[in-house]
């Protein structure tokens, strides 16, 4: 795969190389959070020359390929031969339109899998590849949304949701959305070295390089055990969505046409508890969350998830969680305004002054 060359001196090797497939309405920010960080460390300035990194989208045919949001994306290649990349990656997006997966993708994808490339699953794209039999006896990381769908359809895969992504030897898997930034910048640490990772994170106002055991922010209640019931799945959905506002029952009740009595039996019935104590339980999962991982103020959280003051917000914290807030903060949670050391030290090294 040759490289560009600048003024007749040849370009340096690539060091990442990276293929891309993308299922029916895949999701953006997946495809983008890849593609954007391989463009910033592939260059030694901000000039995207792709000089040390390179990324095909690669189809069957030449026709656009539409993500969830509507935008369409245009292939840059046909499939070309799995050994060609040091990465195959599957950007899956909507868990229904995996039924109009190209077959010749699923027959790429178990080629790859033949010839030992590794294989990334990102987003639903892990769903995809456990579909292959290409997760069998591996681990699997996947958005707590979709945790109990891939239990129930894949018992005998190990699969975690409390992280942003897993490295199972050849087979990678992450959430999508941010985490999709995060395996970027592992790949391009483990191939292209930490000062390029660096540069990468701290170009997309990334404050530290995070780990693959960074926990993925927590906005769900516990559904290990599947709920087949949809109004309940919806109800929850629309419940995780509106975290800051504090939706009445009645109006989630209004949105799902039912009423609120058929909601409240529903959710007795599948999770043993009303809507409102759910709906409180996930805001104040929520809430936690930010108290562990974040230098917000406790004002601020409050706000972000839907108390009406600090002081209510304290109370039911204690009521939950048997401690007060900042009891629960870490000492080590800097002030959000201090600059992470490494990416601190990078940008002392690059920029004048």
């Amino acid at each position: 795969m040759a490289n560009e060359e600048s003024d007749g001196v040849k370009a340096p090797a690539l060091e990442l190389r990276v293929g891309l497939l993308l299922l029916p309405e895949f999701t953006l920010l997946a495809l983008t959070g890849i593609i954007e960080a391989l463009r910033i460390a592939g260059d030694d300035a901000d000039r995207s020359r792709n000089l040390y990194c390179r990324w095909d989208i690669m189809a069957p045919g030449s026709a656009y390929l539409k993500s969830s949001c509507g935008l369409s994306v245009s292939p840059t290649s046909k499939l070309q031969p799995p050994e060609n990349f040091d990465y195959i990656v599957v950007v899956g997006g909507r868990l229904e339109a995996h039924e109009r997966i190209d077959p010749a993708i699923t027959e790429y994808v178990e080629r790859a899998a033949a010839r030992h490339v590794p294989l990334v699953g990102a987003c639903t794209g892990s769903f995809m590849l456990a579909r292959a039999g290409l997760m069998a006896g591996r681990r699997a990381c996947v958005h707590q949304f979709h945790l109990a769908e891939f239990q129930a359809e894949f018992p005998d895969v190990e699969v975690e949701s409390n992280r942003l992504f897993v490295i199972d030897g050849d087979r990678i898997t992450c959430p999508g959305g941010a985490s999709a930034f995060d395996l970027a910048i592992e790949l391009i640490q483990r191939h292209c070295g930490r000062d390029r990772a660096l540069k990468t994170a701290y170009l997309l106002l990334f404050d530290e390089i995070r780990s693959s055991n960074h926990p993925q922010s927590r906005t769900v209640i516990d559904m290990s055990a599947p709920v087949r019931d949809p109004i309940v799945r919806r109800a929850v959905l629309i419940m995780q969505q509106s975290i800051g506002v504090s939706l009445p029952i009645q109006t989630i009740a209004d949105r799902l046409g039912t009423n609120v009595k058929r909601l409240s039996r529903a959710f007795q019935t599948h999770l043993g508890t009303s809507p409102g104590n759910t709906y409180r339980h996930i805001r104040l999962e929520r809430a936690l969350w930010l108290v562990e991982n974040s230098a917000r103020s406790m004002s601020e959280i409050a706000y972000e998830c839907g108390f009406a003051d600090a002081s209510h917000f304290s109370r039911s914290f204690r009521e939950a969680f048997g401690k007060s807030p900042r009891d629960l903060r870490s000492p080590t949670i800097r002030h959000e305004d201090a600059p992470d050391a490494d990416v601190q030290g990078y940008i002392g090294n690059v920029l004048p002054g």
